[in-house]
């Protein structure tokens, strides 16, 4: 399989809002993969979720979150962090991408508005 035809697996986003390091630098850019199974396997395996299912998309985010800002690792308590509209933003914007029929899709930062959709929960 040649470069031409492996589907865009990488996507950079802006948060809304951002999150703030221990030095009071605010981080918005990030990229985010599109899932594999062997993601959805392993969240289902975390014992955090097996706990509380409502964890499990800070696992899989913690896993497909390739980098955000200038954090040296995308962890559960990074996310934790998140302002509430940040986490609707990354929900809305890992379902858009995850969806079939992006495999043309060019790289670059998501077109989608931060805020479409997130009112209407």
């Amino acid at each position: 399989m040649n470069r031409e035809t492996i589907p865009y697996r990488e996507f950079s986003f802006t948060l809304p809002v951002g999150v703030l390091d221990g030095d009071g630098t605010l981080h918005r850019q990030g990229v985010i993969r599109r899932t594999t199974g062997h993601d959805e396997i392993w969240v289902s395996k975390d014992p955090r979720t097996q706990e509380n299912p409502a964890y499990g998309i800070i696992s899989l985010f913690c896993r497909v979150i390739t980098s955000l800002g200038n954090f040296s690792a995308v962890t559960p308590q990074l996310l934790e962090q998140l302002f509430l509209t940040d986490f609707i933003y990354l929900r809305e914007f890992y379902t858009q991408i995850n969806q079939p029929g992006l495999e043309g899709m060019a790289s670059g930062e998501f077109l989608a508005t931060p805020w479409s959709n997130c009112t209407k929960r």
